[in-house]
């Protein structure tokens, strides 16, 4: 298949939906979606988020957020407070007990990676991610009128985490 054609996007939505199914699998045990983790992955990386945030960062809705929070409340991952400044903005905070689901997560993703990179030699797996970072900041300026498009990957990238 020529990287110019059209179904270049196909493949790149089949990769994302097949390790979100595979990493939505090896959580369940644990009691938590991929969708759930994503809530914490942003937390980790940037806590004390407003709800509104994470939504945005994640680009789905407040609503949906809303839900995925109250249930990671239930579980005494998180806690939700009032911002002292404007009191109509809920702000996430990661709770202590978040940090042991938080490592279960990291070995979840380095599972994935490893499957997802079977079959590549160490060299061209780098070489591979270095290109696809190449593909993210193209497809990142091409939006560059949408300001708010950047997220926790670009905190990640600039801490070198």
């Amino acid at each position: 298949m020529d990287y110019k054609d059209h179904r270049a996007g196909f493949v790149f939505s089949d990769i994302a939906r097949f390790r979100a199914r595979l990493f939505d699998r090896m959580l369940a045990p644990h009691g938590l979606t991929t969708s759930q983790a994503w809530v914490l992955a942003h937390l980790f990386v940037e806590d004390n988020l407003p709800q509104k945030e994470i939504a945005r960062r994640m680009d789905i809705g407040t609503v949906t957020v809303g839900g995925l929070v109250e249930r990671l409340e239930a579980r005494g991952l998180v806690e939700r407070h009032i911002d002292e400044e404007d009191r109509r903005i809920r702000r996430v905070v990661l709770k202590a007990e978040a940090k042991p689901i938080g490592r279960i997560m990291t070995a979840c993703g380095i599972q994935v990676n490893e499957t997802a990179f079977a079959g590549l030699n160490e060299d061209v797996s780098q070489q591979l991610m270095d290109n696809l970072l190449v593909i993210r900041k193209s497809l990142l300026e091409a939006l560059e009128q949408d300001n708010n498009i950047k997220n926790s990957t670009d905190i990640v990238l600039q801490k070198g985490l």
